[in-house]
């Protein structure tokens, strides 16, 4: 548990401190254009952390965050026990990241972020997703963004359970 803790928290500060490095420009400056990395073709966690930062980067998704971005990510095989084999639904990566997902929702989320869910399982990610907007209410999300990083076959029903909470549904599309 603490090491999916810690790597979420790596994740969310180099995401913060991405977001917070702009320097203005005086025009006289070319802004290079953010590297986005090749999809993984493997299930590595690290991997697909740092191909989700590339993403997250970029100018389009960096343009709706006016407070801050909230990333979650599930790895390989997140709904499998990793301490406990006799009972998953209490110490999996999917259940673990449910419990805090699902209260936050439901309490509301602030507006002006960013949530980015993905993951190198698309349909678990989805299935993730929809559970936890599951029952939220219609203002949950408003004047906030979720973007989802995974395959369009499993992109609208996440787009609906997004916008019956009041959220913007971003895509970017994992081929």
């Amino acid at each position: 548990m603490s090491r999916l803790i810690l790597s979420l928290s790596a994740l969310a500060m180099v995401l913060a401190l991405t977001a917070c490095g702009k320097k203005e420009s005086d025009g006289k400056d070319k802004a290079a254009a953010p590297v986005v990395l090749a999809v993984p073709a493997s299930g590595d966690s690290n991997e697909w952390k740092l191909y989700l930062q590339s993403v997250v980067t970029r100018p389009e998704y960096q343009e709706v965050v006016t407070d801050r971005i909230i990333p979650y990510f599930l790895p390989m095989d997140s709904k499998t026990a990793d301490n406990d084999p006799k009972n998953p639904e209490v110490s999996s990566p999917y259940s673990r990241q449910m419990e805090v997902v699902k209260p936050a929702i439901e309490r509301t989320v602030t507006k002006g972020q960013l949530m980015v869910f993905g993951s190198p399982d698309s349909k678990v990610m989805a299935d993730f997703i929809v559970e936890a907007f599951a029952g939220a209410s219609p203002t949950a999300v408003q004047g906030s963004h979720v973007l989802f990083v995974g395959k369009s076959e499993d992109a609208e029903r996440v787009k609906a359970a997004v916008e019956a909470a009041g959220g913007s549904f971003l895509f970017e599309e994992v081929q």
